[in-house]
């Protein structure tokens, strides 16, 4: 593995404590906004959650949502970014139907080169979270073997030097090839 997802690792506790703080920040928007809700973060497996590939790959992530709101004409009410060492963060609010946004982000996860790594959440105005079965979809699948993705990773079925080589070669091919 090359040097692409060298960074402060984190433990259990870090990823733990991050969760629980996007939670609550979630909650906060909740409140003052009682609107739709999208949290966007990546699925990164390791230690490492935050360097400059990650960064890279966050940012087109949302390059990539903000080009497709802007051509649903969907305009974001508030939205903040946190660069962090437990990952990249990404909270907006939109006065815009959450299945609409959740149609939006699920497209980008699925179409984008690199949509397997993006993970965003959508929430209604009540907090509950808009899923992508809900909208009558597959389960994601897994980078190695095309299973359920959430699957292999509670199983721990497949190592991670396995997973951050691939995001690697995935992220490397695709901002490659983006300049030609």
């Amino acid at each position: 593995m090359s040097g692409y997802f060298i960074g402060e690792k984190q433990n259990l506790q870090d990823i733990l404590e991050a969760r629980d703080k996007r939670v609550e920040y979630q909650e906060y928007l909740l409140k003052e906004y009682k609107n739709t809700i999208v949290s966007y973060k990546l699925n990164t497996p390791g230690a490492v959650k935050y360097s400059s590939l990650i960064k890279d790959i966050f940012d087109e992530g949302l390059k990539a949502l903000r080009q497709k709101l802007k051509e649903a004409e969907i305009i974001y009410k508030y939205e903040k970014i946190l660069y962090k060492n437990s990952g990249p963060e990404y909270f907006a609010v939109f006065y815009a139907e959450e299945k609409l946004i959740k149609k939006i982000t699920t497209d980008i996860e699925e179409s984008h080169p690199l949509g397997r790594l993006y993970d965003f959440d959508v929430l209604d105005a009540q907090g509950n979270q808009i899923s992508r079965k809900g909208l009558g979809l597959q389960p994601r699948k897994c980078l190695l073997c095309n299973n359920n993705a959430f699957e292999c990773g509670r199983s721990r079925k497949h190592e991670i030097s396995e997973l951050t080589e691939i995001i690697e070669n995935m992220a490397i091919d695709y901002f490659e090839n983006k300049t030609l």
